[in-house]
């Protein structure tokens, strides 16, 4: 009887961890006007760090947001 009730609450505890931690990405992706094109940008919600997507070379420290 204990055995099924603790698998039930280990899965249980799984998914809220999942759903907490892995799931909602602590990104948000925005993007803006730069000369014309458009940039994408990653700005971390927690810490507030930019970083901005430069096409050779990948995601780079937005010098703005220091």
């Amino acid at each position: 009887m204990k055995k099924p009730v603790i698998y039930f609450i280990g899965i249980l505890l799984l998914i809220v961890a999942f759903s907490l931690l892995i799931y909602p990405t602590p990104y948000k992706y925005l993007q803006y006007m730069n000369g014309g094109s458009i940039t994408p940008l990653k700005v971390n919600i927690i810490t507030g760090h930019t970083q901005r997507y430069v096409q050779d070379i990948g995601w780079v420290d937005d010098n703005i947001s220091q």
